[in-house]
């Protein structure tokens, strides 16, 4: 019998490297769908084991864990998709603002994001409002990415914004913030268009903003108490108030 999505989403959720990639490996001699054993094995994998991680059943060390078993499956999975088959949820350049020189949230993140489909952009640590927008131009990017784990920080998080106002480009790219210092009530206070408490959420996040589909009780956890990301209603097209 052949290979299944369902068994390589098992293996991925479970954290079985060697397992999901055997699997991976043998469905494609046996001509599985590759686009179903990546869309329906690893990422639905990925995004179990994110479910997981939001209800505290699996911890940071999982999810590092849950990359480190997604890539290599990913990798070998990728020569045999037809042409835009992944079908890219966006284009993303993030990086840490003046003064904060933490890399692995927004490591964190790039991974979960790249895994899910985005293409993302690291621009690296202690940088100016100004280099955001000018990668966020280079690159064409859908979304800035900023991130503060200080307090002393956020204030170059309404810097970018600032600067993208003066410039006539507010409108143009979409700005989401994280870290430790940043909550959904200070990015609502800077007008950005989202916040995401963690790597996982970010993904949600970023989908909704590109106007890509995010299932249906997750963006409604969204707006509620026990969020785990925000975004903001007066800024997103479509987004419920």
């Amino acid at each position: 019998m052949s290979v299944t999505p369902k068994e390589i989403f098992d293996a991925v959720w479970k954290l079985q490297k060697k397992k999901a990639y055997d699997l991976v490996q043998q469905g494609l001699e046996e001509g599985v769908d590759p686009v179903a054993m990546l869309k329906e094995g690893v990422i639905a994998g990925l995004q179990e084991v994110g479910r997981r991680f939001g209800i505290g059943e699996y911890f940071l060390a999982e999810l590092v864990m849950s990359g480190k078993v997604a890539e290599p499956c990913i990798e070998l999975i990728n020569p045999y998709l037809p042409p835009n088959a992944e079908g890219a949820q966006g284009r993303v350049v993030i990086g840490a603002v003046t003064g904060d020189l933490h890399t692995i949230g927004y490591g964190l993140v790039t991974t979960q994001l790249e895994l899910n489909g985005f293409e993302v952009h690291k621009l690296g640590i202690d940088l100016p409002s100004m280099h955001f927008i000018e990668k966020a131009k280079e690159h064409k990017a859908d979304i800035i990415g900023l991130s503060a784990f200080l307090v002393t920080t956020i204030p170059y998080c309404k810097e970018v914004v600032g600067y993208l106002e003066d410039m006539g480009l507010r409108d143009k790219y979409k700005v989401i913030i994280g870290g430790t210092e940043c909550t959904a009530d200070k990015a609502d206070a800077m007008d950005v268009d989202g916040w995401a408490l963690n790597a996982v959420a970010s993904v949600p996040l970023c989908q909704h903003i590109c106007g890509k589909p995010v299932d249906a009780a997750e963006l409604a956890r969204a707006r509620t108490h026990d969020h785990t990301w925000w975004y903001n209603s007066r800024r997103i097209k479509g987004a419920a108030a």
